[in-house]
């Protein structure tokens, strides 16, 4: 169950981000972790360079919280949860000076309990 959530969302958010992007997720003691980077394109000395990671975290109480009340508000948190995404997206700037042999930063986005229910 826990898995079909989490691709189910992975699936709602993808069309939020850039077509080659690549995401990976998974589940770390309880909480759903969404990864997303992707091929930058823009620097012609690091033709592979990727973008800053995006590290979605959607915590235990959330998804519980989203189990428990799928049935009444379901609709309400999906549309809430993209929407955050959406707005946190647009004020990302996925460029960095780390070229291609160096960890590149990591943005973290953390969807609480609080969070989804505001």
């Amino acid at each position: 169950m826990n898995e079909d959530l989490l691709d189910y969302l992975v699936r709602m958010i993808r069309p939020l981000f850039p077509m080659n992007a690549y995401i990976v997720s998974g589940i770390s003691g309880g909480d759903y972790i969404i990864q997303i980077d992707w091929k930058l394109d823009n620097n012609i000395h690091y033709p592979n360079k990727r973008s800053r990671k995006i590290m979605i975290k959607i915590s235990e109480n959330a998804i519980q919280d989203y189990l428990d009340h799928k049935k009444e508000r379901g609709e309400l948190y999906d549309n809430r949860l993209k929407n955050l995404i959406y707005q946190w997206y647009n004020v990302f700037n996925p460029h960095h000076d780390v070229g291609t042999t160096r960890l590149t930063p990591i943005e973290n986005w953390l969807i609480s309990k609080d969070l989804l229910n505001a």
